[in-house]
């Protein structure tokens, strides 16, 4: 293997033949369908790789929700992330940011609740994907929760991405005066993404 569309001719022969591709065999393709950036040539290469099992596999699961989720498709992201036995913190991850970017904010937060009752502990990543969901679900109040939440609970110390997120929420909502106080209590020196979130809202409302 080694020319893309080559690659994925000879998977679907595999397919036809009913021969099990492996973990290797899928990434290849998958590498291959991006590169030839054919979003109906993935769905079908995908279809046969959740269909022979090998989905399962962590990375391999992970991949095809994090490329179905961009692809806007979550509904068989979801399918994915269901079936697979076993699920680590960075596929948890996957999904709620990439549920948050399309604008899924409740599915994203309903994933988040799901993964605290297994008793997974959330990292920094995690809680980028909470907060962008609650940014895009205009959420102040659960966003001001899950903000406070890091620290007490899991002892995450919030990154510069996480005031963005909220500035973000707090300046979309128009609430200015709370977001320039959040931003002088940061304890680094704000960035130029949680300056953009704090002044964009200010351009626009100059209009």
């Amino acid at each position: 293997m080694g020319f893309p569309r080559e690659d994925v001719e000879v998977f679907f022969d595999m397919c036809d033949a009913e021969t099990r591709a492996d973990e290797t065999t899928s990434v290849i393709v998958l590498s291959a369908c991006s590169k030839l950036g054919d979003l109906s040539l993935s769905r079908k290469v995908s279809g046969c790789i959740y269909e022979n099992g090998v989905c399962r596999d962590v990375f391999i699961g992970n991949a095809l929700v994090d490329r179905y989720l961009k692809c806007g498709d979550a509904d068989f992201a979801s399918k994915v992330f269901n079936v697979m036995p076993v699920r680590n913190v960075v596929f948890w991850n996957s999904m709620i940011s990439g549920l948050a970017h399309q604008g899924k904010f409740k599915e994203a937060l309903d994933v988040f609740r799901e993964m605290q009752k297994r008793c997974l502990e959330p990292d920094e990543v995690t809680y980028i994907g909470v907060l962008a969901a609650c940014s895009h679900g205009g959420l102040v109040a659960e966003d001001q929760r899950y903000f406070r939440e890091m620290s007490s609970v899991y002892k995450l110390r919030p990154q510069t991405e996480h005031y963005g997120c909220t500035v973000d929420l707090l300046g979309r909502a128009r609430l200015m005066n709370e977001a320039e106080e959040f931003v002088e209590n940061m304890p680094t020196e704000p960035d130029a993404f949680v300056w953009g979130a704090l002044l964009g809202p200010v351009g626009s409302m100059e209009k």
